[in-house]
C-alpha cells in the first residue's frame, strides 16, 4: 500500500528489517515534559535520636536552680547557728569551753542545717556547670574554674561542719578547756582556707556570665567585686558572707529564666 493510500487517522505499520540487518533503535517516546529532578539526598542528622523525643535544653533546670536558692536560706540560717563568730580565739580556754556547753543545742541545729545546705550546694554546682559550659562554648575554661571552686568549697565547709560537730561531742570539757579553744582555732583557720575556692567559685561563674552576655552585667560586677575581695585576708570575710547572697540571686535569676519570665 502506497503513503497515498493511507487512510487518515490510521498508524503506518513498522518497517520490516532485512534478514542479517542490525536491530533499530526503538523510537524516542513522547516527549511529555522535562523530566522530574531526583529528590536530593536529606542530610544526616547529627543530632542523636530519642526514644520519648528531643530531650528539653537544660534537663530538670527548675531542680538545679532550686538547690541554689535553698543554699542562701538554708545556709545562712545553719551558719548563724555555729559557734564562730560568738567567740574568738582571743577568749580564754574556759570561756570558750563555757559557750560551747552552753549552746550545744543550738549548735547542733546548725550543724543539720549547714549539712543540707551543702548538700544542696552540691547540686546546684554541678547543674550550674552545665549552664556555664553551654553560655560558655566548649573552648571557654571560666566554667571549669568555677567548677573546681565549687567543689573545693564544699569539702573546706564539709570540714568545718567536721570540726563543729567535734565541739559538740562533750557535754562539759572539764579541766581539758584547752580542747575547746584548739576546736575553736582550727574551725576558724578552716574559714580562712575557704575563701580562695570561694573566689574561684564566684569568679569564675562571673566572667562567665560577663563574657557571654547570659547574666545580668550588675550580677557580673558584683561577683567578681566579691571574688577580689575573697582575695584580700583582712577584708575577706565580710565578702565569704555575701558569697551566699550572690549564689542566692544567681539561682533565683536562673530560676526565673528556666520558667521563661527572663
Amino acid at each position: 500500500m502506497s503513503p497515498s493510500s493511507k487512510r487518515p487517522g490510521e498508524t503506518p505499520p513498522p518497517p520490516r528489517r532485512r534478514a542479517g540487518a542490525p536491530p533499530t533503535a526503538e523510537p524516542p517516546a513522547a516527549d511529555d515534559g522535562p523530566a522530574p529532578a531526583p529528590a536530593a539526598p536529606a542530610p544526616a542528622s547529627a543530632e542523636p535520636v530519642y526514644e520519648y523525643g528531643a530531650p528539653p535544653a537544660v534537663p530538670y533546670a527548675r531542680i538545679g536552680a532550686w538547690a541554689g536558692v535553698l543554699y542562701a536560706l538554708v545556709g545562712f540560717v545553719g551558719s548563724s547557728l555555729l559557734p564562730v563568730g560568738e567567740v574568738d580565739p582571743t577568749n580564754t580556754a574556759g570561756e570558750i569551753a563555757a559557750q560551747l556547753a552552753d549552746r550545744r543545742g543550738t549548735i547542733s541545729v546548725g550543724i543539720l542545717l549547714t549539712l543540707f545546705s551543702l548538700f544542696f550546694l552540691i547540686l546546684f554546682v554541678a547543674w550550674l556547670h552545665r549552664w556555664l559550659r553551654e553560655a560558655e562554648g566548649e573552648d571557654g575554661w571560666f566554667s571549669t574554674v568555677s567548677l573546681i571552686g565549687g567543689v573545693l568549697q564544699v569539702g573546706m565547709l564539709s570540714l568545718l561542719v567536721a570540726l563543729s560537730i567535734a565541739a559538740t561531742v562533750l557535754e562539759d570539757y572539764g579541766p581539758d578547756a584547752v580542747i575547746a579553744r584548739t576546736l575553736l582555732v582550727l574551725q576558724w583557720q578552716a574559714i580562712a582556707v575557704v575563701f580562695l575556692p570561694t573566689a574561684a567559685f564566684v569568679g569564675g561563674a562571673s566572667l562567665v556570665g560577663y563574657t557571654s552576655g547570659q547574666l545580668p552585667r550588675w550580677l557580673c560586677y558584683a561577683g567578681i567585686g566579691i571574688a577580689v575581695g575573697l582575695l584580700v585576708p583582712p577584708l575577706a570575710y565580710l565578702p565569704f558572707l555575701l558569697s551566699s547572697l550572690w549564689t542566692g540571686f544567681l539561682a533565683v535569676f536562673l530560676l526565673q529564666r528556666s520558667r521563661g519570665s527572663v
